[in-house]
């Protein structure tokens, strides 16, 4: 009956150790655990005499009564990872103690409770770990009399097979060894002890206790973060210990958020935000906040404008070079004179030896990147001859109001003209004529000339009379819209007054004699725009890069399409001088620059 009670005890104590809820790990400190398992039971004694030298003579699998196996368990705590203390419980039925007919024992059951002190090797997270026990025991059952309680020290060793964080399986061997001789076998024959033990058992460790909550041991971040740039933070907790599942979270007090005890997040406005962590399980909660400054990022520099003073350099003549430009922090200003020299600062200075067209190059950088801009420098030769050029002038001027005073002779001029049709018919060409004369009234002249081709006579209708080819040329864009696209220019000869000064100085054209009879002058239009806001900008640019004494004016003039406004460089006294310094100044005028007749 009281084996029979004993197994039933511990049966029930098994069932109550696998219902405890299991929250801490194994091999951990601070932990309490139980252990249940069974196997071969092993008794060395006095029966049968003669034949009980050693536990391996498996004497029980050949005499005595029933199987020889047992059960055990225990109760104990985890002081730290490698120490144990525990309470335990090993029954067993030990055929050989109850030999039938030796010493009147029927009953082969002994019972022995246990203190144990228990040592684990290896790391805490070892997979499999070994151990030795150490302890007392206190071993009863049989038929009473003649056997009787005995006590004695207790040894084993095993392995712990960790299974998960709360479970691992067990294999192990222990003895209990116990005086007198005669407690558990009845019998004295001399020897000192006896024991009873496991000869092999295994089973499953359950690690319980209160439940661990997470405890931020460290919380790290940048002070300061650049909006758009991603930064990084990351989070240090008791995660070994604090029960599972655990959920770690990230508010980064932007609406974003993240999971993981590391997270990468970037700040899109600037301004001072908190950044929290919580961590938390079915135990409890943590949670710790820092902050983050978030500034702007740089603003990379932009060069706003790039002058030199004087307008009309020489050279010898220091140029003063100076710039405007934006951008976050401290700017560097690096100059390239287009000589090999250099500079830096915002307003170098500058002597150009030698004549010539020149690229100054200026960058400006800061930490966000850099902008370049280029100037273009025109150095002129010295003036020697300023005296020699004056007189020279002196003596145009006289000749030319001599010329003017002198009779005028009938010379041929050439004209120009705007071919709008040409057939072979004439009634054909005078009706076309017609129809041109309607259509333009501020058109003087219009009329039909006759032409001997390779391909007989044609009748052109021409429109206007203009005095060089640029100001017929300067008509056909201006009305482009209303004349045929294969209009074309063509030039007559007519007949004009001269004086005896011209004759003898063929160089002078009709041209320049009507300006300087009319007191007209030239200009050369390098912009025409219906935006006088644009034209006025346009001079400007224009002033800065011609000297003073080159006027630059924006001159207004109805066309059929609308008010233009046009920009003219220059006052010469007729078109050839005029063109000659269109022809001269070629790379600073854009390529549809033209002459205009000024008024």
């Amino acid at each position: 009956m009281l084996s029979t009670g004993v197994s039933l005890f511990l049966v029930g104590l098994l069932l109550g150790v696998l219902s405890l809820p299991t929250h801490a790990q194994s091999r951990r400190g601070d932990t309490f655990y139980g252990k249940l398992g069974g196997g071969i039971s092993d008794y060395t004694g006095d029966f049968p005499a003669g034949t009980t030298t050693h536990p391996l003579d498996f004497q029980e699998f050949r005499e005595g009564s029933g199987l020889p196996f047992m059960v055990a368990g225990e109760f104990g705590y985890q002081f730290s990872p490698a120490w144990a203390l525990a309470l335990g419980m090993q029954a067993g039925n030990y055929p050989i103690a109850g030999y039938a007919g030796i010493g009147g024992i029927s009953d082969s059951y002994r019972f022995a409770p246990q203190l144990l002190g228990r040592y684990t090797f290896g790391r805490p997270g070892q997979a499999v770990a070994p151990y030795i026990d150490i302890g007392i025991n206190a071993t009863f059952g049989g038929d009473s009399p003649p056997t009787s309680m005995g006590y004695g020290p207790t040894v084993g060793a095993g392995f712990d097979i960790l299974l998960s964080r709360e479970a691992s399986f067990y294999v192990e061997s222990r003895f209990n060894a116990t005086i007198p001789d005669d407690a558990v076998d009845g019998a004295a024959t001399g020897e000192r002890f006896d024991m009873t033990g496991q000869l092999l058992g295994f089973g499953l460790k359950i690690s319980f206790t209160t439940p661990t909550p997470p405890r931020i041991i460290q919380l790290d971040g940048p002070a300061t973060a650049k909006a758009g740039a991603s930064v990084t933070f990351a989070a240090t907790i008791n995660e070994s210990d604090a029960d599972r599942p655990l959920d770690v979270t990230w508010d980064f007090g932007d609406g974003g958020t993240a999971s993981g005890l590391t997270a990468t997040h970037a700040f899109e406005r600037p301004g001072t935000h908190t950044v929290s962590f919580s961590a938390s399980n079915t135990a409890g909660n943590a949670s710790q906040s820092t902050t983050v400054t978030v500034e702007r990022p740089p603003e990379p520099p932009r060069i706003a404008s790039v002058r030199t003073t004087p307008d009309s350099i020489t050279v010898g003549t220091p140029v003063q070079f100076s710039s405007a430009a934006t951008g976050s922090g401290s700017l560097t200003y690096n100059w390239n004179f287009g000589d090999g020299a250099s500079a830096t600062g915002s307003s170098p200075t500058h002597t150009y030896n030698s004549s010539g067209k020149y690229s100054a190059r200026l960058r400006v950088s800061n930490e966000a990147g850099s902008e370049f801009r280029t100037a273009i420098v025109r150095v002129a030769p010295r003036r020697e001859k300023n005296r020699a050029d004056a007189k020279q002038a002196d003596e145009k001027r006289a000749n030319e109001t001599e010329r003017d005073q002198q009779p005028a002779r009938q010379k041929q001029k050439e004209q120009w003209g705007i071919v709008v049709a040409s057939t072979r018919e004439p009634g054909t060409a005078e009706a076309v004529g017609r129809q041109y004369q309607e259509l333009f009234s501020d058109f003087t002249h219009v009329e039909t000339v006759p032409s001997e081709t390779d391909r007989g006579r044609r009748y052109r209708v021409v429109i206007g009379e203009y005095d060089d080819a640029d100001a017929a040329r300067d008509v056909l864009n201006e009305r482009r819209t209303a004349l045929p696209s294969g209009a074309w220019l063509l030039s007559k000869t007519v007949e004009t007054k001269t004086t005896e000064q011209d004759e003898a100085n063929p160089e002078q054209t009709a041209e320049q004699q009507e300006s300087r009879a009319q007191g007209q002058r030239w200009g050369i239009v390098v912009s025409s725009t219906r935006d006088a806001d644009g034209a006025k900008a346009t001079a400007r640019q224009y002033r800065n890069l011609f000297s003073e004494s080159v006027p630059v004016e924006t001159v207004s003039s109805e066309t059929d399409r609308g008010r233009r406004y046009r920009v003219v460089i220059g006052e010469y006294e007729d078109a050839d001088a005029a063109r000659q310094v269109l022809t001269g100044r070629s790379e600073d005028l854009p390529s549809g620059a033209w002459l205009l007749r000024l008024k």
